[in-house]
């Protein structure tokens, strides 16, 4: 059926000679039969076709139009190539800031060690404030326990120093609380970084030793 179809447009196309080097249009229609001509209905596009030129030789196939599916998994398969890319990227970063700045796995202890002890210092510093406004908030709150024993009327200046305090205290208790977070993540990050300096400092021996070791014939 086609070949008839392809065999009478390119006689059309010879007959009226203002057809030269055009394009034809190889698809299906909805009854499944394949049609050739110069023109393709829109109706057909989104299911694929082949491009032919006039001799009949396919010049480009274009696939049908995708699913919404196929859409949905092309999205999501490129965004997780973009994520392993930037995920590359950053490993690739780190790891030159790594050997840029550290010389061996003691140097990165050291700093650890550092990073640690301060933070150390600024937990201890909360931890004394604390103490600090607990006492005061004992005798404050003695203050209303001893005017509520007495049946006397409570000073409101007491309420509020206790209000306050108690505030103060809570709020150290959250910075310190933070400190020590952050000392945790702090210490877990180092160890990532001693355990990936060690796999570099074996990627950068063995392509020492290849570079002077002659291959064997």
């Amino acid at each position: 059926m086609w070949r008839k179809c392809l065999s009478a447009a390119i006689l059309l196309g010879a007959c009226t000679g203002s057809v030269t080097a055009a394009e034809l249009y190889r698809y299906q229609n909805e009854a499944g039969v394949t049609v050739v001509d110069w023109a393709i209905p829109a109706a057909y596009v989104g299911s694929g076709y082949e491009v032919l030129n006039e001799s009949g030789q396919i010049v480009r196939v274009v696939p049908p139009a995708k699913t919404d599916t196929e859409l949905e998994r092309d999205a999501v398969a490129a965004r997780a190539q973009e994520a392993e890319a930037a995920a590359q990227a950053a490993q690739l970063e780190r790891d030159t800031f790594l050997l840029r700045r550290y010389s061996t796995i003691q140097d990165i202890e050291a700093a650890r060690d550092r990073s640690l002890r301060e933070l150390d210092i600024r937990i201890a510093i909360l931890s004394g404030q604390r103490d600090t406004l607990s006492q005061q908030l004992a005798r404050h709150q003695s203050a209303l326990d001893t005017a509520a024993q007495s049946d006397a009327a409570s000073p409101q200046y007491e309420e509020e120093t206790v209000a306050a305090l108690k505030a103060e205290i809570q709020s150290l208790d959250e910075a310190s609380e933070g400190r020590q977070q952050q000392a945790a993540a702090l210490a877990e990050a180092y160890s990532r970084d001693i355990a990936r300096f060690a796999e570099l400092e074996e990627i950068v021996a063995l392509r020492r030793q290849m570079s002077v070791t002659p291959p064997s014939l």
